[in-house]
C-alpha cells in the first residue's frame, strides 16, 4: 500500500530505501516546510528490531537535542500505525563521500574551511557530552551552499543514556579510532581522530591505514592501533605543509597527544583557509543569539514546534525504554521456562531409568524362580524390541549439535569467500553473463572489483557463533552504460543512482513549455554497487542468502538448510562471475 501520510506530515515521494527503512520527501502543512522522514518499518526481523530501533532513538534523542547551523536539524518524533518516523532537515546537495569520488579535486582551502564546519558540530556536540563515533565522509553533507553539515548520530554516545552502551566497534572500520578499535573507553578525542582520517582522505583521496590487498578488516584495526600513517606530503609533495601538523596531531595513537577539543582543530583548519579569526567564534555567536533572542532567528512557530520535540522525544524515549524493559522481562520469563522444562524432562528421564532398574531387577528374580521358564519368553520381546528402538538423545544436546554445525557452515563460507574477494581484487575479472539494473537495462560486459568480505558474531548459550557474512563488490561496465528516461522519471533515476553512489552524467534532451526537462540521457561513468548477504538463523536452521543486483534486477532471496548451503557456496561464487546458473537452480529446490 503506498504511503500517503505520516502523522501531520503529507509524503511527495521517496529519497532512498533500505533493508531497515525508508526516507521520504515531505510537507509539513503547519508551517508549509519540505522535511525529510526517516523511517523505521515495522516488520524488521525480531533479531535485529531491538538493535536497529536503539539506533534510531539514539540519532532522534543525541541530534534531536542539538542546535548548530552544521548539524543535520531534527523537526519531531513520532510513531503511526507501529511504524517510528522523525522528521528532520531536507538537505539539498551531496556527501562529501559523493563529493570526494568526483575527478576534480577539492581546494585546498575548500578542504580546510569544510572540515574545519565539521570540528565545530562535534564542539557543539562534545559540550553535551555527545560522542557520534561514526564520523566519515557519507555522514557530511554539503549541501548547495557549500556549507558542511554532520549528520547520522545512530550510533552516538550519551552518557546520560539508559540505552545500552556496549559494543565499542560500533562506527565504519576504516574512520575508527584506536579506542574503539581496542574497546576501551571514549570521549570527544576518538571523533577527533575519526576527522583526522576523513581530513586526510580528502587530501590524499585514501584513507590512512588501508592496504590493496586487504580483504578483511582485521589488518586495518591492527593498523589504526599501531602503526604510523604514511606522512601526507609523502603521498602527495603538493599537499601544504600546515595540514601535515593538523594531521599528525589528529591521527595521534594517544588521545592525550591529540587535539584536546574539536574547536582547536577548526581554529588551526582556519588558519590554513585564510578565514578571518573570529570564524570560529560564530558558531558559538549563533548559539548564544538563539539562546538570547537578541536576534530571533527563528519564527515563533519554530520555536514551539522545537520545544513540542524535546517533549515528544522525551515521550518518545520513555516508551521505548518501557518496550525494553518488557521485552528484557519476557527474554528472562522464557529462559526460565526453558530451564524448567530442562529440569521436568531430567525429572522424567530419571523416573524412566529408576523403571527400567526395578524392571530388571524384577527379571534376574523371575530368573531364578523355577515357575518363570514362561515368562521369559515376553521379557526376551521387549528387549528385543527396545534394542530396535532409536536411542532418545537430551533435546538440549541434539540443538547444540545443530547450532555448532550451522556455525562450521557460515565460518566455512566467510573463509571461502574471503579468499575468493582477495583473488576477484588481484584478477578484477569480466563476468561471463550480463548483470541487470533498474534504468540502465543489461549491461553485457562488466568487470568486478573492490570486492570486501566481512562477518558478524552472535553469542548463543554463551558461545560466539557466525551469524552474518557478507560480501560487497563493484561492477564497472566495459562501456559506459546509458540510459535515456522520460518525465518523472528523470527525477527517479537520479536519485536511483546517486542513492547508490555511483559517478553519473545527465544530458537533458529535451524541455517543456514551462523549462521543466522531459527527456534526458544518463550515462553512468563509475561503478555499480553489488552485494550478497548471508544470515544463520538458529532458531529454525536454515541459511538465508540475499543478492542485490548480483546480476539479477533489484533484490532476491533464498533460504538452504545448511547441509545445501555447504553445497551451494561455490555454485554461489562462480554466479557471480556469470560462470553458470547452478546456484539458482540448487536455491529454487
Amino acid at each position: 500500500m503506498e504511503l500517503r501520510t505520516l502523522g501531520r506530515y503529507k509524503i511527495l515521494g521517496e529519497l532512498g530505501r533500505g533493508a531497515m527503512g525508508a526516507v521520504y520527501r515531505a510537507q509539513d502543512p503547519m508551517i508549509d516546510r519540505e522535511v525529510a522522514i526517516k523511517t523505521l518499518l515495522p516488520n524488521l526481523p525480531q533479531e535485529v528490531m531491538a538493535e536497529v530501533r536503539e539506533r534510531f532513538v539514539r540519532e532522534a534523542r543525541s541530534a534531536g537535542r542539538l542546535n548548530h547551523p552544521n548539524i543535520v536539524t531534527i523537526y519531531d518524533v513520532g510513531e503511526q500505525d507501529g511504524m517510528a518516523y522523525m522528521a528532520m532537515e531536507l538537505l539539498q546537495g551531496h556527501s562529501l563521500q559523493q563529493v570526494l569520488r568526483h575527478p576534480q579535486r577539492l581546494a585546498f582551502k575548500t578542504v580546510a574551511r569544510l572540515i574545519a564546519q565539521v570540528a565545530d558540530a562535534l564542539e557543539h556536540a562534545h559540550r553535551f557530552k555527545i560522542v557520534h563515533r561514526d564520523v566519515k565522509p557519507a555522514n557530511i553533507m554539503i549541501d548547495n551552499a557549500g556549507r558542511a553539515k554532520l549528520t547520522d548520530f545512530g550510533v552516538a554516545y550519551m552518557p546520560s543514556s539508559t540505552m545500552t552502551q556496549t559494543g565499542t566497534a560500533l562506527g565504519s572500520p576504516r574512520y575508527m579510532s584506536p579506542e574503539q578499535v581496542l574497546g576501551q573507553p571514549i570521549d570527544g578525542r576518538s571523533d577527533i581522530f575519526s576527522l583526522g582520517v576523513v581530513l586526510y582522505e580528502a587530501l590524499t583521496r585514501r584513507t590512512p591505514f588501508e592496504e590493496s590487498q586487504d580483504t578483511t578488516v582485521f589488518a586495518l584495526m591492527n593498523r589504526i592501533a599501531g602503526t604510523p600513517h604514511t606522512p601526507l606530503r609523502k603521498v602527495d609533495p603538493q599537499i601544504p605543509e600546515a595540514f601535515e601538523r593538523v594531521v599528525d596531531r589528529a591521527l595521534a595513537k594517544k588521545p592525550a597527544d591529540r587535539y584536546q577539543s574539536a574547536g582547536e582543530m577548526a581554529a588551526d583548519l582556519r588558519k590554513i583557509s585564510g578565514e578571518p579569526s573570529t570564524a570560529a567564534a560564530s558558531s558559538t555567536a549563533y548559539e548564544k543569539t538563539v539562546a538570547l533572542g537578541t536576534q530571533p532567528a527563528r519564527a515563533p512557530q519554530d520555536e514551539a514546534l522545537r520545544t513540542q520535540l524535546i517533549t515528544d522525544l522525551d515521550k518518545f524515549v520513555e516508551k521505548y525504554d518501557r518496550e525494553e524493559q518488557a521485552r528484557l522481562r519476557a527474554e528472562e520469563e522464557a529462559r526460565l521456562r526453558k530451564e524448567e522444562e530442562v529440569r521436568r524432562w531430567g525429572e522424567a528421564e530419571a523416573r524412566k531409568r529408576d523403571e527400567f532398574e526395578r524392571t530388571r531387577e524384577a527379571a534376574i528374580a523371575a530368573a531364578t524362580d523355577p515357575g518363570a521358564t514362561k515368562r521369559r519368553a515376553a521379557l526376551e520381546l521387549l528387549r528385543k524390541q527396545a534394542a530396535l528402538q532409536p536411542a532418545r538423545e537430551n533435546p538440549e544436546v541434539v540443538r547444540a549439535r545443530a547450532i555448532a554445525a550451522l556455525d562450521t557452515s557460515m565460518r566455512g563460507a566467510f573463509q571461502y569467500l574471503a579468499e575468493l574477494a582477495k583473488e576477484l581484487n588481484a584478477v578484477n575479472p569480466t563476468s561471463e553473463q550480463p548483470y541487470e539494473f533498474i534504468y540502465l537495462g543489461k549491461l553485457p560486459s562488466v568487470s568486478l572489483s573492490q570486492a570486501f568480505v566481512d562477518s558478524r558474531p552472535r553469542r548463543i548459550d554463551g558461545k560466539d557463533v557466525c551469524d552474518h557474512v557478507f560480501i560487497r563488490y563493484r561492477i564497472t561496465p566495459a562501456q559506459p552504460a546509458k540510459a535515456r528516461v522520460l518525465g518523472d522519471d528523470i527525477r527517479r533515476c537520479e536519485e536511483y543512482l546517486g542513492f547508490m553512489k555511483v559517478a553519473f552524467q545527465q544530458r537533458v534532451e529535451a524541455k517543456n513549455d514551462f523549462g521543466k526537462a522531459t527527456r534526458a540521457e544518463f550515462t553512468v561513468t563509475g561503478s555499480l554497487p553489488c552485494e550478497i548477504n548471508v544470515r544463520a538463523d538458529y532458531d529454525n536452521f536454515v541459511v538465508s542468502v540475499e543478492l542485490t543486483n548480483v546480476r539479477r534486477l533489484g533484490r532476491v532471496g533464498y533460504r538452504l538448510t545448511p547441509q545445501q548451503f555447504d553445497d551451494a557456496v561455490d555454485d554461489l561464487a562462480r554466479y557471480m562471475l556469470g560462470a553458470d546458473d547452478d546456484f539458482e537452480k540448487v536455491a529454487r529446490k
